[in-house]
């Protein structure tokens, strides 16, 4: 898809309705949703996130969405792909701007060139019992990326054609000794899996939603 494409498409997007669980459920069923949340047995409140779903003009002015490869460290979500975000923090105004200034943090990502399109539906993640607010947004100029050292492995760049035109592949993960079956979206050699993936899943929906 080219971005001009996407543009064209951005007053539809910002009002066809979204599909949520339906879009959720393509990536992990409501079953296994459910059996890992049962096994998590969080005691406290879920805290607060935020992430951005980026559109850019990349190669070939096709349009692309930026992801990042998180560090190798002790923690649920270690050495997978992700979208730029992170946790609320109390000097954020609200989940727009905890997801602009954890984009800005991540990948240099310039909040004054974002146009946010609409917010996406929250997920609940089960694992490590965080409550993501997902925002879809663009901007009209190639980004200017600067990888944050500390916590972002690599600057992943994907064409947005690559999750329109295949379908999520079926692939096994495990949860608290327990093998599911799931589905990712794949770039090039990369698989893109767990609430990136779901939250990419109710993208893709809604962008087809559109054409």
């Amino acid at each position: 898809m080219k971005f001009e494409e996407f543009k064209y498409q951005l007053g539809k997007l910002s009002t066809v309705p979204l599909k949520g669980k339906i879009s959720h459920n393509k990536i992990m069923d409501i079953k296994v949703r459910a059996n890992i949340f049962k096994e998590a047995n969080h005691k406290v409140a879920p805290k607060n996130s935020a992430v951005l779903c980026l559109v850019y003009p990349g190669k070939n002015d096709l349009a692309h969405i930026v992801f990042i490869l998180r560090k190798s460290y002790k923690g649920h979500h270690a050495g997978q792909i992700a979208f730029p975000g992170g946790k609320a923090e109390p000097e954020d105004y609200s989940a727009e701007d905890t997801a602009l200034r954890e984009a800005k943090e991540e990948v240099g990502i310039d909040p004054n060139q974002v146009n946010i399109i609409r917010k996406l539906s929250p997920l609940y993640i089960p694992i490590s019992n965080y409550k993501v607010q997902a925002f879809l947004g663009y901007t009209d100029k190639y980004p200017v990326f600067k990888r944050q050292i500390s916590e972002v492995e690599a600057i992943i760049e994907a064409p947005l054609i690559d999750f329109l035109r295949l379908p999520p592949v079926p692939i096994q993960k495990k949860y608290f000794d327990q093998t599911y079956k799931l589905h990712a979206f794949q770039t090039g050699n990369l698989l893109i899996w767990g609430a990136t993936a779901m939250i990419l899943s109710e993208v893709v929906d809604l962008i087809k939603k559109t054409q």
